[in-house]
């Protein structure tokens, strides 16, 4: 007679695992209930939408036709909701966004427990991946993470399990959700062909994958192409220049020493949305090079079961591209569900390797399990909270009454703006954008290749009716930029909430909060002005 498995359920128990498929969709609906954020992208992209819908064009602005998304299935699903509950409320239109990214959290899960066969490993990833922050807010907040992740595990699964075909149509699913989507699947066949010899030579394997994906996504390549003149989105050219600098590429270089010894963006990866902006505890990031370690010892140690090792792989991989892409928050959940694989793999090897060691290196084990589940429920709620006052004090009280105010006092639609944050001013007031980097507007990116950068350069050269600053842009204007503004342009009005941001006792992140709690407002000195706000 052999001793029980700690590790898995034991033999006439029913399985619960539903309840962890649940939670998979439960968690970030809390995460959307208690924070009600909306991403500021998410408006961009639902302009496009409407006016996908009513008839103007796949266009952010009528009459200019530019892909200014970048993701079609994120763009797609919201005019799908429009035109199915007939409206343009965007509380509707997100709240039946996120049941559908609820569900898709919930398949993603439900695929990869398929692979977690232990008990130890479905409670640690489990734990991490329901309770993570980012990967709640984003896939509830209007960005197509959701959707990401599900075709990014389906992925995993099936190079896991030697089907290559089913990962070709990942890919291809992967690939209308975001135009990068062949570096997720990219790096977990990469581990697969590392770690699975009897796939290395079939060719025709391979060569199958890469037809059912072209096969998914040629429809859309070529429809884009046409449309728009050209395949690539157009946020991607207004954000070429960020990438490949020597900085960056130095970067690449030292990678593999600190994943080690120091701090990567694999370890960010882990850490509060917009953690940057300060307001967290200082040495927080240490949080995330543990997981980051143990994604790595579980990559390094035979005994993990082989689909966590192929995550494994899959996310130190993520790590280099994470390097040599801005590290913006919402580039991480993916990565960050793959490494959490991984951890629940090397838990899993640790509880068996334990299983004749007694008592209290299991018990040791499990408390080391929970300590990291209390620190992500924590950091969960953290997060909930902070973007719950960001939503209210900075979204709806700055941002959304700016665009409101700024229809209001425009002489009418065809008035130009030019600002940096295009979603809220720029759907709210429904006018002719002008941004930087150049999301929606052409104009700016030629206008950045001349070497003309700063806020006052650009303004200056575009001579909009409208200027959105923040405050921190006009000082940083030199006195000379400042005076030549000032010529053009005079204050219209001020959007002013640092008091209330200052004044909250409880506050994480509150920097984040800060940055974007003063606005400026310029009008175009000489411009025929219908009323004055004052």
């Amino acid at each position: 007679m052999t001793a029980a498995d700690p590790s898995r359920a034991p033999a006439g128990r029913p399985d619960r695992s539903w309840l962890l498929v649940a939670l998979a969709a439960l968690a970030p609906a809390v995460f959307a209930l208690s924070s009600d954020n909306i991403w500021e992208d998410f408006f961009i992209t639902y302009r496009c939408s409407l006016n996908l819908v009513h008839g103007h064009g796949f266009v952010f602005e009528p009459g200019r036709v530019l892909h200014v998304f970048t993701s079609p299935l994120g763009t797609l699903i919201p005019a799908g909701l429009s035109a199915l509950f007939r409206t343009d409320d965007p509380h509707v239109v997100i709240d039946a966004f996120r049941v559908c990214a609820c569900a898709a959290l919930a398949a993603a899960w439900l695929l990869a427990a398929g692979r977690l066969e232990s008990r130890a490993a479905r409670a640690v990833a489990g734990g991490l991946w329901l309770l993570d922050p980012k990967l709640a807010a984003f896939s509830t907040n209007g960005m197509e993470t959701a959707f990401l992740v599900l075709w990014v595990v389906l992925a995993w699964r099936a190079l896991a399990d030697g089907d290559l075909r089913l990962a070709g149509l990942a890919l291809g699913g992967a690939m209308w959700t975001r135009p990068d989507g062949f570096v997720f699947v990219g790096a977990l066949a990469a581990s697969a062909w590392l770690l699975r010899p009897e796939l290395r030579w079939q060719w025709g394997g391979w060569a199958r994958l890469a037809g059912w994906a072209l096969l998914l996504y040629l429809p859309w390549l070529l429809w884009a192409w046409w449309y728009y003149g050209s395949p690539v989105p157009h946020t991607i050219l207004a954000k070429s220049g960020v990438v490949g600098s020597s900085g960056q590429l130095a970067g690449l270089v030292t990678f593999p020493l600190r994943l080690v010894a120091g701090r990567t963006a694999l370890d960010d990866a882990f850490l509060p949305p917009y953690f940057y902006f300060g307001g967290w505890p200082r040495y927080l990031w240490l949080w995330g090079k543990l997981i980051s370690l143990a994604a790595l010892a579980a990559v390094c140690w035979p005994r993990c079961a082989r689909p966590a090792r192929i995550a494994g792989i899959a996310f130190l991989l993520g790590g280099l591209y994470l390097e040599v892409t801005p590290r913006a928050p919402w580039y991480f959940p993916a990565w960050q569900v793959l490494g959490y694989l991984a951890v629940g793999g090397l838990a899993a090897a640790l509880a068996d390797a334990l299983k004749s060691a007694g008592n209290w290196p299991q018990r040791a084990l499990g408390a080391v399990a929970a300590v990291a589940v209390a620190v992500q429920a924590a950091l969960f709620a953290g997060v909930a909270f902070q973007l719950r006052e960001q939503q209210r004090l900075i979204e709806w009280g700055v941002r959304a009454s700016l665009g409101r105010d700024l229809r209001e006092w425009a002489r009418g639609p065809g008035d130009t703006v030019f600002l940096e944050p295009l979603g809220y001013i720029g759907f709210f007031s429904g006018l002719a954008m002008r941004d930087t980097p150049g999301l929606c507007s052409p104009e700016v990116v030629a206008l950045r290749r001349e070497g003309k950068r700063t806020m006052a350069e650009l303004s200056l050269a575009l001579r909009t009716d409208w200027v959105v600053l923040r405050d921190s842009e006009f000082v940083a204007m030199s006195d000379a930029e400042r005076q030549g503004f000032g010529r053009a342009y005079r204050l219209w009005a001020e959007y002013d909430v640092r008091r209330q941001v200052d004044s909250a006792a409880f506050l994480p992140g509150r920097g984040f909060l800060r940055y974007d709690a003063h606005f400026l407002l310029w009008r175009r000195i000489g411009d025929d002005v219908p009323r004055d706000p004052r």
